[in-house]
């Protein structure tokens, strides 16, 4: 099963998150953050798929069934 990568993960973090170019991440936290952004993931399309109406055995999500679920998804994390 494919993840978020560490790297994506810490540049991201460097991007956006950290004040000062000096603050640095440790292995531990990015492989914690690994995990929670996977089953943040796992959850959302969980609950994409079984919110939208199915017809037939094939399923295909769009931004809009992922969009529908953000708000109850994040309450509930």
């Amino acid at each position: 099963m494919a993840t978020v990568p560490k790297e994506t993960i810490a540049r991201i973090l460097q991007l956006h998150s950290f004040e000062h170019d000096s603050t640095t991440i440790t292995e531990e936290t990015l492989a914690m953050l690994q995990k929670y952004l996977e089953l943040f993931i796992r959850e959302a399309v969980q609950r994409s798929v079984a919110n939208k109406e199915v017809s037939g055995d094939e399923v295909q999500l769009t931004h809009e069934d992922l969009e529908n679920i953000t708000g109850m998804l994040l309450l509930d994390m």
